[in-house]
């Protein structure tokens, strides 16, 4: 029963927030009669699923006997909603452009779309608004690894003939070995970034990483083989910014960060996860004792509160306490945000209380 109730309260509304009618739903939901009917496609209206809600009611034979409340339900309610949500939608969207805050634009535009009958013209506007949002990232990206690598490299070159130092003094020669490994580390990850980015469809980003790695590695064949490989997926209309030789170092990498094992537990006694991660990232690295076995206690504990955060909030929203559930599905987002399932839960009770508070 208890499963049965989830499906209904929380499965059911998350995925036919947004007109998702396509989508493959459990047995369990087909089966329940009662979401065809003329009571259900109210429901559906009031808790801010107006795409599913005239779906419903369009779909009323004419022999129904809910068939004429069911067209003045659709013509004197849902209608008139469906187009005021879809003109804020677009106002907001087309604001949101004039800015270039493309997030917001994107967000907005997907929202019109889903409620637009034509929704073709719609469409091109998002994937306009969704171009240049991955332009407007990938240009962001792309200088700010071009500035750490080069504030890298200019540390490194920086330990080569200083005066009055003999060229193999030890500490000198830790230092640079120090330095060099680092870079060997970063150029590592670089590869392994760009191949991650290109099979999850982001060329663009695949390409930030593959150039750090051949600024580092500038002899790789492999290296050089992949990015063309990248360079012929990457978008139609998306611009590579050129080099800038020029460009300023604002902030180099911090080679060494002084953290303390009680300083790491005394962030975890306070539930200040996130900072511990960090902290205990910066005392592994600086060679701290155990440092493997410390962070991932972090690790557990951050997935541990997320994951307790996450339940919360379902309990929340089965209690139809969306603000609640909203807010303890952030909690669980900030702690885990690579967790697909609470950053789409926390995404569609944002915009079904977005949607609840503009029909209100």
């Amino acid at each position: 029963m208890r499963n049965l109730l989830f499906i209904v309260f929380f499965l059911v509304p998350l995925l036919l927030l947004d007109g998702c009618s396509s989508m493959q739903m459990p047995a369990e939901i087909r089966s329940l009669s009662f979401l065809n009917t003329y009571e259900s496609a109210v429901h559906d209206f009031k808790n801010g699923r107006v795409m599913e809600a005239r779906k419903k009611l369009l779909a009323f034979d004419k022999n129904n006997p809910d068939f004429q409340r069911a067209q003045a339900f659709l013509r004197k309610t849902v209608e008139p909603a469906r187009m005021r949500l879809l003109r804020t939608y677009l106002q907001r969207a087309e604001q949101a452009k004039k800015e270039k805050n493309w997030s917001v634009a994107v967000r907005n535009y997907q929202q019109a779309v889903n409620l637009s009958d034509h929704p073709a013209e719609l469409k091109t506007k998002l994937a306009q608004a969704e171009l240049a949002l991955r332009q407007y990232r990938f240009e962001h990206l792309l200088r700010q690894r071009r500035e750490e690598d080069r504030a890298l490299l200019m540390a490194l070159d920086a330990l080569a003939g200083l005066r009055g130092l003999d060229a193999q003094d030890p500490v000198l020669v830790a230092e640079r070995e120090y330095r060099m490994d680092r870079l060997e580390d970063r150029a590592r990850d670089a590869y392994h970034e760009a191949m991650k980015h290109l099979r999850h469809g982001l060329p663009e980003m695949a390409y930030v990483a593959i150039e750090s790695y051949l600024r580092l590695v500038p002899d790789s064949d492999q290296g050089k083989t992949l990015k063309r490989k990248i360079l012929s997926q990457m978008p139609k209309g998306m611009v590579i910014p050129p080099m800038n030789k020029g460009v300023m170092v604002k902030k180099a990498l911090n080679a060494h960060q002084k953290v303390t094992r009680k300083d790491i537990e005394a962030l975890i006694r306070k539930g200040r996860y996130r900072e511990a991660r960090e902290a205990a990232i910066a005392y592994r690295r600086a060679g701290g004792s155990k440092g493997d076995e410390l962070l991932e206690k972090v690790g557990h504990l951050m997935d541990r509160q997320a994951a307790a955060y996450y339940e919360k909030g379902r309990a929340a929203f089965r209690q139809e306490k969306l603000d609640e559930a909203v807010r303890y599905w952030r909690l669980a987002v900030e702690l885990r945000p690579d967790r697909a399932e609470y950053v789409e839960a926390l995404r569609r009770a944002e915009l079904l209380k977005e949607r609840l508070d503009m029909l209100r």
